[in-house]
């Protein structure tokens, strides 16, 4: 019997993924020898259980080769020396133009001792032209494809733009021209793969079900088949002519968005379907998605560790079964269904990977799938066009801004839809939660077609997720209420807040001593369990080792985006180490002062103290430190680290109530005066601070104080983390030994 692809293509992914694993050779037996057995025992099916061995064994053999080809990039060399964070250099071209302001950059390593790919931390004052070559030095962080040379040197050796990236960069000035403020959209939707957007541009379209139109996949490269082959078919070519010409077109374009996954998968079936169209074959749409797999996996073996990967075949594969399963559906449901079955079908990926699903997607791809089909075509031809007709490239311009204007408008309502998009913790719970959800879907789509039954199983499910939500299971309100974990950290300061759509903010780290780190030992398990993958924002509140201390460690291992600190040039270790490691990252570094405010998801922290003048005043470092209010809905928190009664002082009557006070100076009798708390009228207040500490905190005055005002006392020597939560009206405090 002739193997099916389908089976091939899982045999080859399961060897190659065993042969990208450390266990090379033994993972080939774990394949290869149940496969062979299996063939054994049946007999009958004995050519298919060889294919499917043969076929395991070539993906361990495959993926074994990959890994020896990584480790011989510099990138794979330099994460396996035991030097890896010292300074590294390299002779590169530039994949895409670096501005002025800095920020990632994908470069081609030029062979030397190594090669292979880089991603580089380009430095401020460097404006550089996609393709042009450059020696660059710096530091290396990081390992393997996750390793970034945080550049600190660089010369350009040759000014003239070439390859892929110089055709990239003539893009990208042809988009600033053409589209303004807009270009950075038009580079993501239509040339470059890695663009750099406003991270609110993504959090608006990733809460909308939309996030897939900002990334260029196989929805992109439909878009320009379907309008290619009008194209030539308007200029009287014969079919074969047309269809050589598109896939030559088409290979192009995949050659200058570098071959990623999801766009490659898509070129390799549109090709296959059409050679089956001209040799009149009809093919099973499953055989095409496998064999397009098959030829991904060929190409780039660690594809098969790409989300993108996996959401474009599971997405495509849902598209066309419920193309095909509603064919004799109403007209309605039609419409929905294709949509509707991706999102089922990739929930669970994207809440393994990203803690986020968005069931608004269905609807709102209904609008926003033809205004990109109009738009991205519309972008590609004004941006060629633009190199001999100036004016009618400008008036096409105009056309597909409307569209990506509009385009953003449906982003804009979706996102803001009650309920329309899910935030949990990335990680299996997540995925097996809506694994499950859509595993009730198929049950219910399968279900006899009578109405009662139809009635009955769904209220089943709906009482089945009830009851585990009661049983907090699943939390239904996670993504509806900040949260705010007092980690118990010793004799010290850490604060972690996750802001209503799941991502973070970390407020000081904790101690460090020669013994311990509170970061590495308590902030990073902490976060990594709770699923963060990155965080928004890290406030170091000052430079005391008790507070600061493990913040270096929180900093190295998940990048923020933004650090606020009070910019005093202290000259401590400690402090310098900070901000080596600050620079070593992908973060934006401010001085905080008094005014600042910042928005997350809804949280606004603002900064109360201090500003200029009262940094030059020759008070200790804790009245120096950062007094941070944070915001959410009509609840306000006060952090106020270890400031003491001088800053009481100096912003009393500028406050007013707050909900929850950290308590400044882990309780220490220099502040919590009694003034202070008849202005706050908090209901809760925290005390960080150690078990038998020998600072005698908290001191019993306050204490006395706080009892005295009517304060429930939280401790975290006597409860261990103290997590509180809001809904930005009311609030609940819960705690537990950690």
């Amino acid at each position: 019997m002739r193997p099916p692809i389908v089976w091939i293509s899982v045999a080859f992914g399961a060897g190659l993924w065993t042969g990208l694993d450390a266990f090379q050779v033994r993972g080939a037996w774990y394949v290869v020898a149940p496969v062979l057995v299996g063939a054994a025992a049946l007999h009958r099916r004995a050519p298919l259980g060889a294919a499917l061995g043969i076929m395991a064994a070539a993906g361990v053999l495959w993926g074994g080769a990959a890994v020896r080809e990584r480790d011989d990039t510099c990138a794979g060399r330099w994460s396996r020396e035991r030097g890896a964070g010292s300074s590294k250099a390299a002779i590169v071209q530039l994949g895409d133009p670096a501005p002025a302001s800095g920020g990632l950059v994908e470069a081609d390593v030029i062979r030397g001792a190594c090669g292979g790919a880089l991603r580089l931390r380009w430095p401020e004052g460097y404006r550089a032209a996609g393709g042009t070559t450059w020696v660059v030095a710096g530091r290396w962080t990081g390992f393997g494809e996750r390793g970034v040379l945080v550049v600190r040197r660089a010369h350009q050796l040759d000014p003239t733009p070439r390859g892929r990236g110089a055709l990239r960069g003539r893009l990208a000035e042809r988009a600033a021209a053409l589209f303004g403020a807009r270009a950075p959209l038009v580079d993501a939707l239509v040339f470059a793969p890695n663009a750099t957007l406003d991270a609110d541009i993504r959090e608006r379209y990733a809460r909308a079900g939309l996030a897939h139109i900002l990334s260029i996949s196989g929805l992109h490269v439909g878009f320009l088949a379907a309008w290619l082959v009008l194209v030539l078919r308007r200029l009287g070519l014969s079919a074969r002519a047309r269809a050589g010409a598109a896939a030559l077109l088409l290979f192009g374009y995949l050659w200058l968005l570098a071959f990623p996954a999801p766009a490659t998968r898509a070129v390799v079936m549109l090709v296959t379907s059409e050679v089956a169209r001209l040799r009149q074959r009809v093919v099973a749409p499953r055989g095409v998605i496998a064999l397009s797999g098959v030829v991904l996996l060929l190409a780039d073996p660690w594809a098969l560790h790409s989300v993108g990967a996996w959401l474009s075949v599971t997405a495509i594969g849902a598209v066309i079964w419920a193309d095909r399963a509603t064919t004799r559906a109403p007209r309605a449901l039609r419409l929905v269904a294709p949509a509707l079955a991706a999102t089922l079908v990739t929930a669970p990926i994207t809440a393994l990977a990203f803690g986020t699903v968005a069931p608004i997607g269905v609807v709102a791809n209904l609008v926003a799938i033809p205004l990109a089909a109009v738009a991205v075509p519309g972008l590609v031809l004004a941006l060629v066009l633009s190199w001999a007709f100036a004016g009618l490239a400008q008036l096409l311009a105009a056309g597909a801004g409307l569209a990506l204007a509009l385009l953003d408008l449906i982003a804009t309502g979706a996102a803001q839809v009650p309920g329309g998009h899910v935030v949990m913790t990335a990680g299996w719970q997540a995925a097996a939660l809506w694994t499950g959800v859509a595993l009730a879907a198929w049950w219910l789509w399968n279900s006899p077609r009578r109405p009662w039954l139809i009635a009955a199983r769904a209220a089943f499910a709906f009482t089945i997720l009830l009851w585990t939500s009661v049983l907090d299971v699943v939390p239904l309100d996670a993504c509806r209420c900040l949260t705010v974990h007092f980690l118990d950290v010793g004799q010290g300061d850490a604060a972690v807040l996750r802001t209503p759509n799941g991502r973070w903010i970390v407020i000081d780290g904790g101690p460090r001593t020669p013994e311990s780190d509170a970061g590495r030992r308590v902030v990073v398990p902490f976060l990594r369990r709770q699923g963060a993958g990155r965080l928004a924002v890290v406030v170091a509140t000052h430079g005391d080792a008790d507070h600061l201390g493990g913040l270096p460690a929180v900093v190295d291992a998940l990048d923020p985006e933004l650090v606020l600190e009070p910019g005093e040039p202290l000259g401590r270790p400690l402090y310098l180490e900070f901000l080596a490691a600050v620079e070593a990252s992908d973060a934006r570094w401010h001085a905080a002062r008094a005014g600042d405010r910042v928005e997350v998801d809804g949280v606004t922290l603002e900064v109360l103290s201090p500003d200029s003048l009262w940094l030059a005043l020759p008070l200790d470092v804790n009245e120096h430190g950062v007094v941070l209010q944070v915001t959410f809905g009509a609840v306000r928190l006060l952090f106020q680290a270890d400031a003491g009664l001088p800053v009481e002082g100096r912003l009393a009557g500028t406050v007013g109530p707050v909900e929850l006070l950290k308590v400044g100076h882990h309780g220490s009798r220099s502040a919590t005066s009694d003034a202070w708390l008849a202005e706050l009228r908090p209901h809760e207040a925290v005390i960080s601070v150690g078990r038998r500490n020998h600072y005698g905190h908290p001191a019993p005055e306050v204490l006395g104080r706080l009892a005295r005002h009517g304060i429930t006392i939280l401790r975290t020597d006597e409860r261990g983390t103290i997590t509180f939560a809001t809904d930005g009206h009311g609030a609940r405090v819960g705690s537990h030994h950690d």
